[in-house]
């Protein structure tokens, strides 16, 4: 499903690929145009040169979108702002805001649920820095995690806590990300006026499934 690319050739060099892309996709998520630069990242072309290639079909489909022309080159600036203002600010009439407990449906009440998520963070070490104003089932923040967790497998020595994270790792992933992310997907696909957004949220969908199936194809220990 994944194949490598710049002489990406090994499943740590691929987990380590994804970690910058996933700094790349969070920013953009939580960070205005502006503050992101994603206008400028799209004019020159580095979505068309992303770190790895895969043919899981969320991450094929939203990489060819992301190399198509644009369709508002005269006034990207303005559009993929107006867009992301609509899609993805804190504003409550956004339609998008990638916060997973507008998304869920798990029976929990919101401080339930992100306070279940600060104790998961608190084990690893992971906190919010001061002066952040988002909270911890937002995406970046969740997507920041997910980095710190591929660190620590990738520099773990002893296999019985490398054993711990990968699990954690994947649970995470398999019951928390990606019940939420497909529904908020969709609404990014069927409401952005551009396709940055909508390769843009296909892409973390792709790559967290992609890095799913490297950690559970890797054989520990052995």
């Amino acid at each position: 499903m994944i194949s490598n690319l710049n002489g990406i050739t090994t499943p740590d060099e691929l987990l380590q690929a994804y970690t910058a892309l996933f700094l790349f996709l969070g920013g953009s998520i939580s960070l205005s145009p502006e503050e992101s630069s994603l206008p400028h990242v799209c004019d020159s072309g580095l979505l068309r040169n992303l770190p790895v290639n895969s043919s899981n079909s969320e991450y094929e489909k939203a990489s060819r979108l992301l190399r198509s022309p644009c369709e508002h080159k005269s006034t990207c600036r303005v559009t993929v702002s107006s867009n992301y203002n609509a899609l993805l600010s804190e504003e409550k009439s956004s339609t998008a805001f990638p916060e997973a407990s507008r998304w869920l449906r798990n029976g929990m009440d919101q401080p339930e649920y992100r306070q279940r998520l600060e104790l998961l963070y608190s084990r690893y070490g992971y906190r919010r820095e001061k002066g952040c104003n988002l909270q911890s089932d937002h995406l970046g923040i969740e997507l920041l995690f997910i980095n710190l967790m591929i660190e620590k497998y990738l520099t773990e020595d002893d296999y019985e806590i490398k054993a711990m994270i990968r699990k954690d790792l994947l649970a995470f992933i398999s019951d928390e990300m990606l019940v939420w992310l497909p529904g908020w997907a969709d609404s990014v696909s069927e409401k952005s006026v551009t396709k940055c957004y909508t390769g843009i949220s296909g892409l973390i969908i792709g790559s967290l499934e992609d890095v799913k199936e490297i950690l559970r194809n890797q054989k520990l220990g052995l």
